[in-house]
């Protein structure tokens, strides 16, 4: 199936939480409070649209995932001693895949998109957080080479949150990169 990443227009917002709350509800149902009523709420997700920072998975006419690339970083990420000081740094936000489409590489696709768009980009390194409960969130970061370097709390969280980070420069794609670096022929057995 053809897949492809684009920049989510700002109507598009709607589709990304969508998908947001297919993952809560999943979360929930498996006693996870990561995502929660107060986090992520649609104005987040339509800020992260109108400022062109929200990209959309879509399999053929599905939408599978969605993900936010920007600058912001979380206060609490001061607490985290960070390895990359020297220039930009690009955060990874919310990002999701369709729980009918998990397991077939799209989180994957969505990593080498973001990690893609920092190179070409001009960052020195990205960084994310996930929850510690998100054990499938946790493995997909360490396989892709991430170092876990720190733990923030939110609010309304029984678990922190473990921070990585990866340089830029230490970059290399898979198989499952997007189709603007993919391939051809590629993709087919990519890890979720």
């Amino acid at each position: 199936m053809d897949s492809h990443i684009e920049r989510a227009r700002p109507h598009e917002a709607s589709v990304a939480m969508e998908i947001i709350t297919l993952c809560k509800e999943q979360m929930r149902a498996g006693g996870s409070d990561q995502w929660n009523d107060y986090y992520p709420r649609l104005e987040i997700v339509q800020e992260d649209a109108n400022a062109g920072s929200l990209y959309l998975l879509r399999n053929g006419r599905v939408y599978a995932g969605a993900i936010c690339l920007n600058e912001a970083q979380s206060p609490e990420y001061a607490k985290v001693t960070w390895r990359y000081t020297e220039g930009r740094v690009l955060v990874i936000h919310r990002l999701c895949v369709r729980p009918e489409r998990q397991g077939n590489g799209a989180a994957w696709k969505l990593m080498d998109f973001a990690e893609a768009f920092a190179l070409r980009e001009g960052y020195g390194a990205i960084r994310l957080d996930t929850y510690t409960g998100n054990l499938r969130a946790l493995a997909l970061y360490e396989r892709r080479g991430y170092e876990r370097v720190g733990q923030v709390t939110f609010p309304a969280r029984r678990l922190p949150f473990d921070c990585f980070e990866k340089a830029v420069a230490r970059l290399s794609f898979s198989p499952c990169a997007p189709s603007s670096v993919q391939k051809p022929g590629s993709g087919a057995d990519c890890p979720a």
